[in-house]
C-alpha cells in the first residue's frame, strides 16, 4: 500500500455551540476575498467576520477544539506536515484512522498543550504555532489566545441553517483554500458531493414521509447516559439528506440527554452510532448495557443498529469522506433502493479523491471502527 503522493467538542457543550451563535448580521457581513498585505502575509476573514492576518506560506498550525479541521487541511492540501498541535481528542480519532496511514506525519502532533480541557499557552508557545484554528463560539480561548499574540482563525462547528450536511465542510475548505491557495481539490470536494447529493434525490423522489424509515442518531452513550442528536445538528442533516425520517427532529435541538422511557417511546426503525462513544452496535444489539433494556426497541429487533464509519476522520461531522457518508447511510435507509457495493464505493473514492490505494483490511477497518477512537 502506498501513498502515491509525496476530523468539535464531543459533549452537551456543543448543544450551545450550534445553537448560541450571537452573531449580529454586521458581524457576519464583508468582503471575504483575501486581502493582500505583503509578499510576507495576507490578510482573509474568518467565519466570525474578523480580518486575520495569516502568512503567505503556512508552514506550522495548531487544531484546537473545532476537532476535525485537522482533515479538512489535508483535503485542502494533501498534507499533514504543517499540523504541528491537535486536541487530544481530535488526535485519538487521527491515531485510529486511515489517515495515520495515508500521512502519518499527523502522528507527530503535540497535544500537550490541552490541559484540563483548556489551552495551556505556556506549552502552547513551545510548538511555535503561525496559525490557531477553533470554534467560533469558544471566545474565552479566542481571547487568551490572541492576548499571547497568536493569530486564531475561527470557523463555525455547524451551519445549522443548512439543508445538506456537506455545507459546513464545503465552507471550511473554501476558508482553507484562502489561507493556503489551494483549491483544486477542494473544488473536486465539493463537485463530487453535489452529484452524490443529486444521485440520492433523484433515486429518493417521491418516497412519502410515512413511508420513510424512522432513525435515531446515538451521539454519546453509555450506562449512565444517552445523548442524541436532532434538529439543527448534522443528525437531522445526514438523515434527512439519506431519505430518512429523524424522528427527534421535533423534540430535541442539537444535542439532549434523553431516557428509555423516552427511546420506546420513540421506537426506532434504525439506530446510528457516532465514533464520539465506545459503544458498539452488539452492546444494544446483545442488551449489554447495564440498567437499559434495548430488547424492546424496534430497531434492535430488526438488527438495524450501525456504527457510523471513520476514514480519513468520524464521518458524522464535517470531513473529506462526507460524499461516502451518503452513499454508507443512504444504503443502510434503502438497501433495495441503493445497491451498490459500499466497499468499491470507498476503494473508488479513494483512489481517485486521495490517490492512495486502500486495501481490504484498511476497508474492513473504516466500516468498523474500534472504540478506542472514541476514548479521551
Amino acid at each position: 500500500m502506498k501513498n502515491k503522493w509525496a476530523m468539535l467538542a464531543a459533549t452537551t457543550a456543543m448543544a450551545a455551540l450550534i445553537t448560541g451563535c450571537g452573531n449580529s448580521e454586521d458581524d457576519t457581513k464583508g468582503d471575504t476575498s483575501e486581502k493582500q498585505t505583503t509578499a510576507e502575509e495576507k490578510v482573509i476573514q474568518d467565519q466570525l467576520g474578523r480580518d486575520v492576518t495569516v502568512p503567505a506560506d503556512v508552514e506550522r498550525i495548531v487544531v484546537g477544539g473545532i476537532l476535525p479541521y485537522f482533515s479538512t487541511w489535508y483535503v485542502a492540501t494533501n498534507s499533514t506536515k504543517e499540523v504541528v498541535g491537535l486536541h487530544p481528542n481530535a488526535y485519538n480519532a487521527a491515531e485510529n484512522s486511515i489517515l495515520a496511514e495515508m500521512s502519518p506525519d499527523i502522528l507527530k502532533a503535540d497535544t500537550s498543550f490541552i490541559q484540563n480541557g483548556e489551552v495551556n499557552v505556556e506549552e502552547l508557545m513551545k510548538v511555535n504555532p503561525q496559525l490557531y484554528f477553533e470554534k467560533a463560539q469558544d471566545q474565552k480561548t479566542i481571547d487568551k489566545l490572541e492576548d499571547a499574540g497568536v493569530s486564531v482563525v475561527a470557523l463555525n462547528p455547524i451551519d445549522a441553517a443548512a439543508a445538506e450536511p456537506l455545507a459546513t465542510f464545503n465552507s471550511w475548505l473554501k476558508l482553507t483554500g484562502e489561507i493556503t491557495g489551494t483549491t483544486e481539490r477542494a473544488d473536486k470536494f465539493m463537485e463530487n458531493g453535489k452529484a452524490v447529493q443529486a444521485e440520492l434525490n433523484k433515486k429518493l423522489d417521491g418516497i412519502k414521509e410515512k413511508d420513510k424509515p424512522r432513525a435515531l442518531i446515538l451521539h454519546q452513550h453509555s450506562d449512565k447516559n444517552i445523548i442524541v442528536g436532532g434538529n439543527n445538528f448534522f443528525s437531522s442533516q445526514w438523515l434527512k439528506a439519506t431519505g430518512a425520517y429523524d424522528i427527534a427532529a421535533k423534540e430535541v435541538t442539537g444535542m439532549k440527554e434523553v431516557n428509555m422511557e423516552q427511546i420506546y417511546k420513540w421506537n426506532p426503525d434504525i439506530i446510528y452510532i457516532t465514533n464520539f462513544t465506545t459503544t458498539q452496535p452488539e452492546d444494544l444489539l446483545d442488551n449489554k448495557v447495564n440498567g437499559q433494556d434495548w430488547s424492546q426497541v424496534s430497531a434492535v429487533q430488526k438488527g438495524k443498529v450501525y456504527k457510523i464509519p471513520l476514514g480519513i476522520y468520524r464521518w458524522f461531522p464535517p470531513n473529506g469522506d462526507a460524499p461516502l457518508m451518503l452513499k454508507w447511510m443512504a444504503q443502510k435507509n434503502y438497501p433495495e433502493l441503493f445497491d451498490y457495493d459500499i466497499k468499491e464505493e470507498i476503494t473508488e473514492y479513494y483512489a481517485d479523491f486521495y490517490n492512495y490505494d486502500v486495501t481490504k483490511e484498511q476497508v474492513e477497518k473504516i466500516l468498523h471502527p474500534s472504540s478506542n477512537a472514541a476514548k479521551q
